[in-house]
């Protein structure tokens, strides 16, 4: 049932749909009506819909109706109790998120993800209602359903924990109506690096704000600025991080670190130099040991002798250990490391976007979670970028993240930078006023289906711009895009634009993209070096590996993109890696460095491949066990292992167990990148033609096909 209320302008000019139920309707009646009346002031036509079906499928049937009357309409909101979908048959549109569906329950085997109601084209089957969470619906992206995400709109969740009158809800609508009625631009930026982040590398850190201040050219002004906070700049980072947040000029806060769904993970173990301060890390560690073993009711005295013998301690340095004192100090010391959910009751965030880089602090489908209290709570901060499950280091968390300070709604942007877990928490209209009087991005966005337009923005000097404007030339079909694509990377002054250059490529998959790639690995981008041997390990293309072997042993070769060049090692031809390896010239820097490091390279791969040809015996082999088996298998998603790839497909056609074949399939579905991705797909329409075998296989099949193509 759709409820259009009085004023709501509906038919062809409707642009925007507020989806609330009924309780929450009937508490913020009149707050809902200002925040539709001020997105109407900004030429957001919007109507009212009043969930009175409380299923999933109604409220996307409504919104796929008024994009299909009207392609204008751009986005929805959701306010309070609205049906929240958990997909599963879809981690391959994450970006991280593998959890085996068969061992785990469905509540955490699934995704809360709002991606259902936003891309129209993917099909799902209802599978069943959750009786413990009833807001909670499961369903299967179908094997006939397009693999990849394409948002038609855009959407936000405005679910407030603890707010049994609407309280909260209707203070929040009130602070948002205030937020669109004033002139503020993304004038004020801070990004904040936590532990354990992208290995902690500086290199990163320092590139990332050289784009930054492409992205926000702007902020090079005197009067305006970026600022930069590392863990490592405190021993308890979070009042640093806490005090900026609060800041009532801060515009936009990126926040890249560890979480949980009520947690954000800013410090480790303190870095210290000193033999004192050092002694002490070590007396912290051994006290907590100590307790857990007493918590697990384990013998204390031979605990202490283990680590004794271990670590060659004394026994004094567990005195204290069970001790109260020391205990809450100790506690206190390690609970001062993060930011919890529940002391963020009373605190005052103000910075107006905070995108969280981090796994879990999005998870709107939880009783409590961390991104609802700095959005929900009493200052100025309007909206967040957040993730329901867990979510990759290694992305491009700042994609076009400048088009924000021409005026971009939240909404908008994400709906650019997606995946299956990434979510806008509170209002996705909320939008800045744009830098330049003389555009604006609704400019942009109102000229996207004419080429010649669009084609005019790939000229323009800011590097945002031009990116959108070559992914919106890919998803219009323009014609000889990746040889141009190809001299436009080769030619841009600008990091990020060339890392969407990149990007794009990968979805063309043809010889552009593999000489881009060859050139990217040596680019002077930190992002865009790490991207491509990512890239290169999910291609395994061989003219990539010499490429590969001059990236992983030049001398200042950065920390973070090291770790995934020698991942890539792993998934090339080894005579082909050994042979470049031989036949590179290093300098001779007289003192062994060159040599060591071939050496260390030379270890890497041989360490890579054994590893390898052992999952490849666990599958094939008729000695393996069942559960050794399945190991090896899923082991092969996150490990795209290209040689295999003939023994996979005959062992597929070998194999008597449907289960296995499944899995199998399930896991060459990951070799969307991979150059021998066509042996996959002919395999799986062996199969699709073949009536040896039954539907859910055949189903499996297309789904790989579909996945791959």
């Amino acid at each position: 049932m759709l409820l259009c209320l009085p004023g709501t302008i509906t038919g062809q000019h409707t642009r925007f749909a507020i989806v609330v139920d009924p309780d929450h309707y009937d508490k913020a009646r009149y707050e809902i009506e200002e925040y539709r009346t001020v997105l109407e002031e900004e030429g957001l036509q919007s109507l009212v819909v009043v969930d009175r079906w409380h299923h999933p499928d109604s409220i996307r049937e409504v919104l796929r109706n008024l994009y299909l009357e009207n392609k204008a309409f751009e986005g929805a909101v959701f306010i309070g109790d609205i049906p929240i979908p958990m997909l599963r048959d879809a981690q391959h549109m994450t970006s991280a998120f593998k959890m085996d569906q068969k061992r785990y329950p469905w509540n955490r085997s699934s995704v809360a993800s709002d991606r259902f109601y936003e891309d129209f084209d993917l099909r799902f089957h209802f599978l069943k209602q959750d009786t413990a969470a009833p807001s909670y619906f499961y369903y299967s992206l179908a094997y006939d359903s397009p693999q990849v995400l394409r948002p038609d709109i855009y959407s936000g969740r405005i679910r407030i924990p603890d707010d049994p009158d609407g309280t909260k809800l209707r203070a929040y609508l009130k602070k948002v109506v205030a937020a669109h009625r004033e002139t503020n631009r993304a004038d004020e930026l801070l990004f904040f690096a936590g532990h354990g982040y992208n290995s902690e590398s500086w290199i990163a850190r320092m590139d990332e704000k050289v784009a930054l201040l492409q992205q926000f050219p702007w902020l090079n002004k005197q009067e305006n600025s970026l600022e930069y906070i590392d863990h490592t700049f405190d021993t308890h980072i979070k009042y640093r991080l806490l005090s900026q947040l609060a800041r009532e000029d801060l515009d936009l806060s990126i926040l890249h670190h560890h979480g949980g769904a009520t947690a954000q993970y800013l410090n480790g173990t303190p870095m210290v130099s000193g033999v004192t301060q050092s002694i002490e890390n070590i007396k912290q560690y051994l006290r907590s040991k100590l307790r857990d073993a007493a918590d697990r009711g384990r013998d204390l005295d031979k605990t202490m002798n283990q680590y004794m013998d271990t670590y060659l301690v004394p026994r004094a340095w567990f005195d204290n250990s069970l001790d109260p004192e020391q205990m809450v100090e100790d506690s206190i010391f390690w609970n001062s490391m993060d930011i919890s959910a529940e002391e963020l009751e009373n605190y005052r965030s103000n910075a107006r976007f905070i995108v969280f880089d981090a796994c879990f602090n999005g998870s709107f489908h939880q009783p409590d979670y961390l991104s609802a209290r700095y959005v929900f709570g009493n200052g100025k901060t309007i909206v967040a970028q957040a993730n329901t499950v867990n979510v990759i280091q290694d992305k491009f968390p700042d994609e076009m993240i400048g088009l924000l300070g021409y005026g971009l709604r939240a909404g908008a942007w994400n709906q650019y930078v997606c995946y299956l877990e990434t979510h806008i928490i509170g209002d996705p209209t909320f939008r800045f006023a744009s830098i330049d009087e003389k555009l604006h991005a609704d400019d942009l966005l109102s000229v996207r289906g004419n080429n010649r337009k669009v084609l005019k923005f790939t000229g323009s000097d800011h590097p945002d711009i031009r990116a959108w404007a070559w992914r919106t030339l890919y998803e219009n079909g323009y014609p000889g895009l990746a040889p141009v694509l190809k001299s436009a990377f080769r030619q841009s002054p600008f990091g990020t634009e060339r890392m969407e250059i990149l990007k794009i490529l990968s979805e063309i998959r043809d010889d552009n993209f593999i000489q881009v790639l060859q050139a990217a690995m040596s680019d002077s981008y930190e992002l865009i070096r790490r991207q491509a041997a990512i890239f290169a390990l999910k291609s395994g293309d061989p003219r990539l590996a010499c490429f590969l072997i001059r990236a992983v042993t030049d001398p200042n070769c950065s920390k973070r993109v090291r770790y995934q060049l020698k991942e890539a090692l792993g998934f090339f031809p080894k005579e082909i890696l050994l042979t470049a390896l031989e036949n590179l010239s290093l300098p001779d820097d007289n003192t062994g460095y060159s040599k060591r490091r071939k050496e260390e390279v030379r270890e890497w791969v041989e360490n890579a491949w054994s590893s390898y040809e052992s999952y490849m015996k666990d599958i094939v082999s008729s000695e393996s066990n069942r559960k050794d088996r399945a190991f090896a298998i899923r082991a092969f998603r996150n490990k795209p292992f290209h040689q295999g790839i003939p023994q996979l497909t005959s062992f597929l056609f070998e194999c008597e167990d449907e289960d296995t074949q499944i899995m199998l399939l399930e896991a060459l579905g990951w070799y969307r990148y991979s150059y021998r991705r066509d042996e996959i797909i002919d395999a799986c329409h062996r199969i699709i033609q073949s009536d040896k075998y039954n539907g859910r296989v055949k189903e499996e099949a297309e789904r790989t096909v579909r996945r791959l193509s």
